[in-house]
């Protein structure tokens, strides 16, 4: 027993001594740039053992100073490590950690994260829709991205994201639109464009223009007719979004909105617009 204690000893000392190692790396900016990610993985892999559980606490902060100092190749080693030792435990901090730092530079937090939803799905739903109950409109965010994550296509939980279409938090919303253009959406597809019309109106510009974009593959009459109107908005993103929606729709209201929305006061609601009438159908 003594020896199997010593044993035990001797690998976490190996182990913190290997995440001492991974931050004077992490630390050195020398090492960033091309390649960077198969020079730190010898130090990661070394770290992604169930032995290093008991790292947990130490990781969970590294991982909370990375995301504050917005270094998301740092975060991300962080985070790769801490699934591996820790499995669903890991879950809370890292989605935390995707609350706090929403950037989209093509790392792999994201990927982490679905690689823990496929191995631990039922404790992964649990807390995604507890994020997407959270009074935390942050929260509540990531939770709406768990949860379309996990139930692709709506089949379950499309009724929870079509309800945060009226969050009293305007990104929220602004999500909940986006995420309805999605294959998420063919869980209720009337339901999804209804969502998206009222969207259109919302008075938040952000909604305006998630839901605009959003609308751009919808042909019924309605949605033309409703895009139309957009192009007198008073936000110019939600213009220039309109003068993308209206690609390829044929008729005159809609030639009369982009022949508008060519005139537009903001230079890059004209050049959208101009782009899109080159786009247009001739008629027969």
């Amino acid at each position: 027993m003594t020896a199997a204690m010593d044993e035990q000893a001797a690998e976490r000392s190996a182990l913190r001594h290997a995440l001492s190692e991974l931050d004077a790396r992490l630390a050195d900016a020398t090492l960033r740039g091309p390649g960077a990610h198969l020079r730190f993985e010898p130090w990661v892999e070394r770290l992604r053992t169930p032995a290093a559980a008991f790292l947990r606490p130490d990781l969970e902060r590294r991982l909370a100073r990375h995301v504050d100092a917005d270094d998301s190749f740092a975060r991300d080693r962080i985070a790769h490590v801490l699934a591996g030792a820790c499995g669903a435990a890991a879950l809370p901090a890292l989605l935390c950690a995707r609350e706090s730092d929403r950037n989209d530079d093509g790392d792999t937090l994201e990927l982490t994260l679905l690689d823990l939803f496929s191995a631990w799905p039922e404790e992964s739903i649990r807390l995604v829709l507890e994020c997407l109950g959270s009074a935390d409109p942050r929260t509540r965010r990531v939770g709406m991205w768990g949860v379309t994550v996990i139930d692709f296509g709506g089949a379950r939980y499309f009724g929870l994201v079509a309800d945060a279409a009226s969050d009293p938090d305007p990104q929220v919303r602004a999500d909940a639109m986006s995420t309805l253009s999605t294959i998420f959406g063919v869980g209720d597809p009337p339901r999804a464009l209804a969502v998206l019309l009222t969207g259109a109106r919302d008075l938040a510009p952000e909604v305006r223009r998630s839901a605009v974009s959003a609308l751009g593959s919808s042909r019924e009459e309605e949605v033309t007719d409703l895009l139309v109107s957009c192009a007198e908005d008073a936000d110019r993103w939600v213009r220039f979004c309109t003068a993308w929606s209206l690609a390829r729709r044929p008729g005159p209201t809609v030639r009369a909105a982009l022949e508008r929305l060519a005139a537009d006061e903001d230079g890059d609601v004209r050049d959208a617009a101009r782009t899109v009438m080159g786009l247009q159908v001739a008629p027969g």
